[in-house]
């Protein structure tokens, strides 16, 4: 069986996998917000995704008419990340010639539970995945073939990684080293850096160009417009996320051990997540992450010892999905971790943030899948045939493992999950009063609720006032825009969030709208609301 064909085989055995634990609906977080934002070629959170939003909304039109919207979204998820780990299996198989040993890792890279989470719900990360991997696989046509239209491929990639989401760029460090290292037949490229340089910057430049999609959509106010980008400033505002203050890489938010060690707290859950699902250690899923832990080991020397060249630019992504992201990222620590190492009232991240590191896991599993099945070879003292099947016994295995012990903990099909976020959104809607105005104070209570509205429309009377975005000049602005709620008498300037509250409370009143205020995780509210 060929590279390319391995990869096939991979990625169509994830996409099954992926398919019968698909979320027929919206889930929790980002989903009903990116769900309302692709359905109405919409702008989402900063850096407001645009290259994802305008390719998952032709893929919904197209496929909708079969499945319907959102079940159409969520599998353009799943066949990004099956589509991701066939391409790095197809890889493996040229890279090392062991194509057992390459279908089992593409199959147990997929199988980790944050990319599998990531790939059966409306989010981001599994296509920006896809762009990753499609880099890598560029950077090594441009090793191979010495064409230098691979280069000025590679670069035009990198630009729409950027527009769709830096994750993807995580790649671009092992593929650019790919590209100029040493050809095994000793080509050169047949142009000089000279010649190519502008060529480059144009097709970078070229793929970037997507992000302008901001400024031309923000002017005709989508349902989800957040940020507003209308103007230069606004825009660059959203690309460079400055609502939300990021991190600069000093002073660091939680100590070096702490960031590091949420790392291995996530690598802890990708093998058996569903056997124990608490923060970590556990006596029945740790072993098993200390086993995979050292078949990818032993996966990473048999590598090394085939080929050189991509060993180095696999450890270099390895590199860049780990550290780079710990450095460059500075998050706090996780809502679940580092609690006994931390003084009080230290802050913690919203939720999880797993999915920061779904590359490195990806890495993990390549080299794991390679690992076991180079054991099994290795060990049975027979080269032939007896131990070809020793070979994909311990393929199977390895790749199986994780499928089935991480299933029950990722699979989002099944009830309650499968419909609750729906549910909470509905019973948010429905029992309001007419033309109500409900305050908000979570994602959980605000995307699933954009969702209804935009894509189901329902109960598009209400208006939905999310609490934490009010320090946000735009939202302020777009309350009085759009539904005549002052939030403040000048949306520029902002006056503390109990007055800002009261202006709401005031105006909603004044205009004959009742008001609903949620008591689940609501904060201390004027006396007016």
């Amino acid at each position: 069986m060929s590279g390319r064909r391995i990869g096939f085989a991979a990625a169509g055995l994830l996409l099954l996998i992926y398919s019968a634990t698909l979320a027929p609906s919206v889930t929790l977080w980002d989903s009903g917000e990116f769900l309302a934002a692709i359905h109405s070629l919409g702008i989402p959170h900063p850096p407001g995704t645009p290259l994802y939003i305008l390719v998952a909304n032709v893929w919904a039109r197209a496929i909708a008419p079969l499945i319907g919207f959102t079940l159409a979204v969520n599998l353009f998820s799943a066949m990004c990340a099956a589509v991701s780990c066939g391409l790095m299996a197809s890889l493996f198989a040229r890279w090392t010639g062991n194509r057992v040993g390459a279908l089992a890792g593409g199959v147990t890279a997929g199988a980790m539970s944050t990319v599998w989470l990531s790939a059966n719900e409306a989010e981001v990360y599994s296509a920006a995945m896809l762009i990753a991997c499609t880099i890598l696989v560029a950077g090594d046509r441009a090793r191979v073939t010495r064409n230098a239209r691979w280069l000025v491929m590679l670069a035009y990639l990198a630009g729409i990684a950027w527009a769709l989401h830096l994750s993807a760029l995580l790649a671009l460090p092992p593929a650019v080293l790919l590209a100029l290292s040493a050809n095994a037949e000793g080509k050169r490229y047949q142009v000089t850096r000279w010649q190519i340089a502008p060529v480059v910057v144009l097709a970078a430049l070229l793929g970037a160009s997507a992000v302008l999609f901001l400024l031309v959509r923000a002017p005709h106010d989508p349902f989800v417009n957040q940020g507003n980008p209308e103007s230069w400033n606004a825009f660059v505002d959203v690309l460079m996320r400055r609502q939300y203050r990021p991190a600069p890489l000093f002073p660091r938010q939680a100590p070096w051990f702490i960031q590091i060690g949420n790392l291995f707290e996530y690598a802890d859950w990708q093998i058996a997540l569903g056997v124990d699902p608490d923060a970590p250690p556990s006596w029945r899923r740790t072993p098993l992450t200390i086993i995979y832990a050292a078949l990818g080991v032993a996966g990473a020397m048999r590598h090394r010892s085939i080929d050189r060249v991509s060993w180095r630019a696999m450890s270099l992504f390895l590199l860049t999905s780990t550290l780079g992201v710990i450095v460059y990222l500075n998050m706090k620590a996780g809502p679940s971790f580092g609690g006994d190492f931390l003084p009080p009232g230290a802050g913690h991240e919203a939720r999880e943030r797993d999915y920061f590191f779904s590359l490195a896991f990806v890495c993990w599993g390549m080299w794991a899948g390679l690992g076991a099945v180079y054991l099994a070879q290795s060990h049975s003292g027979e080269p032939g045939r007896n131990g070809m099947l020793r070979g994909a016994l311990a393929a199977l295995a390895v790749a199986v493992i994780p499928v089935a012990l991480n299933w029950s903990a990722v699979d989002r099909s099944s009830e309650p999950r499968a419909s609750e976020p729906r549910n909470h959104a509905m019973r948010t809607l429905t029992h309001a009063p007419r033309n109500a105005v409900i305050l908000s104070n979570a994602d959980n209570d605000t995307y699933p609720v954009w969702y209804a509205q935009q894509v189901e429309g329902i109960r598009r009377d209400v208006t939905l006032v999310t609490i934490p975005l009010l320090p946000a000049s735009w939202y302020r602005a777009e309350l009085q825009r759009r539904h005549q709620i002052r939030a403040g008498t000048d949306p520029r300037n902002w006056v503390g969030l109990d007055a800002t509250l009261n202006a709401v409370c005031a105006d909603a009143r004044a205009l004959g709208r009742p008001i609903v205020a949620p008591l689940r995780a609501m904060p201390r509210l004027p006396r007016s609301c």
